[in-house]
């Protein structure tokens, strides 16, 4: 049974002067990065071209067929218990400075603060959340396998649950792949219980997003913020948030996506095998070439692309799991904490509509200080649209298209759109998307498209509480 210690201040000591240095500076967001995202095959027909003795990029997408579904599992087993005594010194002695002015805040029951604007869902949380408590205590820390994670403040409201997390590991963490937003690629696996249903534990991936939203504070230290979508894990269960929740929540890895993959390169036998059989069928095996080929001809270079990785993943299965050393530093817990939050109404507007004839209109909406969220019956045809105030798309949030976040827009009033799934992805979103947008706004801007285009328009005016 794996170890779970209470974290000393004594043991904090050299963690408290990294973190006072670290904070007394900016914390500019990292540049942007692409991700790689070039099929294995193009990068296997340039090099055959350049008859390049390399080997194949490490970049390997699983083939088709090959990934996981995601259906909804609800864990009802008895899960771990053993909780460790909550430790108020534990990082008692963290802080950050404001170089603005020059004063010295501390990082336990401030990690929203810390991280700010930057926030997918961003909001004056300063207002809105509270350290978290359990039976008198403000904060919970447990540490397993040397990795100390600190359980800081909640905020809750009937759409969604947000919680903070100082997660300090005592090996330095490997460098960590940062997504398109500048932030490193981190989730969790988690099981969260709450005492209002009778369901016992439900993966957090059932009602939320496993990727956390947070930043590194060096290198051994991360902050970051989880968010559990209430609103739209109990849709049709007709049950309702109360005002005071009890929770447990048991956090059993935390993994980060490796700046570099090191997973085995295709062997030469596996790539000449392909760039044999590709021959066989009078397929060529440049870009050039592949832009010529017939449907037909694409069908069967990508059977055999398929063929070459059933091999490669036969002799290295250990590349199929998730997560894997080769592209993943993984944290192992288990990390069990037990929490009260009570649901915080401030500031929430809700609307009820009864124009859903068909699944086609929307249920109700409604807005909190930091999201947007629309109920509407699920249909996989399509796909819904949300405009702000002035007429800019606001972008879908955390996997769901049916809420987005308020920052930076005017969500004094809204336009709700629902689409044809895939003329929405194939044609109405690249008019927004485009480049030359400005210049096509100028004829008919986005709104226009969808009022012309969209299965359904309603206009939502708020009210403010």
């Amino acid at each position: 049974m794996k170890e779970q210690t209470n974290h000393l201040q004594s043991d904090s000591q050299s963690l408290d002067h990294n973190i006072k240095q670290l904070m007394g500076s900016q914390f500019p967001l990292p540049a942007q990065v692409e991700h790689a995202k070039e099929e294995a095959f193009a990068s296997i027909r340039a090099k055959a071209s350049a008859q390049s003795a390399e080997a194949h990029t490490r970049t390997c997408p699983p083939p088709a067929g090959k990934r996981a579904s995601k259906g909804k599992k609800k864990v009802r087993n008895a899960w771990l218990r053993g909780l460790a005594v909550a430790g108020a010194a534990v990082f008692c002695c963290m802080y950050f400075t404001t170089t603005a002015v020059f004063a010295q805040v501390p990082i336990i029951g401030h990690v929203f603060d810390m991280l700010g604007a930057g926030l997918e869902f961003a909001g004056e949380y300063a207002n809105l959340a509270e350290p978290v408590k359990y039976a008198q205590t403000e904060m919970e820390s447990v540490t397993a396998n040397g990795t100390t994670v600190t359980l800081s403040e909640a905020y809750c409201n009937e759409t969604a649950l947000y919680l903070s997390l100082i997660v300090h590991s005592k090996e330095q963490l490997p460098d960590t792949f940062l997504g398109q937003n500048g932030k490193p690629v981190i989730e969790h696996q988690s099981l969260i219980d709450f005492d209002f249903d009778e369901e016992g534990a439900i993966d957090w991936r059932d009602g939320g997003s496993l990727i956390t939203d947070g930043k590194m504070v060096d290198d051994y230290t991360y902050v970051g913020v989880i968010r559990f979508d209430l609103g739209q894990y109990y849709a049709g269960h007709d049950i309702e948030i109360p005002e005071n929740i009890h929770a447990k929540l048991s956090l059993s890895k935390i993994i980060g996506t490796k700046q570099t993959d090191t997973s085995p390169e295709m062997p030469q036998e596996l790539l000449a095998q392909y760039e044999a059989a590709m021959k066989e069928n009078g397929l060529g095996l440049t870009e050039e070439a592949y832009e010529q080929f017939s449907e037909e001809q694409k069908n069967t270079e990508l059977q055999l692309r398929n063929d070459m990785w059933d091999a490669y993943y036969e002799m290295y299965p250990d590349c199929l799991a998730y997560p894997n050393s080769y592209r993943c530093w993984i944290l192992e817990g288990p990390w069990d904490f037990e929490f009260d939050v009570a649901r915080n109404d401030q500031n929430i507007v809700r609307q009820e509509f009864d124009d859903n004839e068909n699944g086609l209109g929307i249920l109700a909406v409604s807005r909190t200080p930091v999201e947007i969220t629309v109920e509407k019956e699920e249909n996989l045809d399509h796909f819904l649209v949300i405009l702000d105030a002035d007429g800019n798309l606001m972008e879908t949030s955390s996997g769901s298209s049916y809420t987005v976040s308020v920052s930076g827009h005017d969500t004094s009033k809204i336009d709700v759109y629902v689409c044809d799934y895939i003329e929405y992805m194939d044609e109405l979103k690249g008019y927004w998307w485009s480049k030359d947008y400005p210049e096509k706004a100028k004829e008919k801007t986005f709104k226009q498209l969808l009022d012309e285009r969209a299965l359904y328009h309603k206009e939502i005016v708020f009210e403010e509480p």
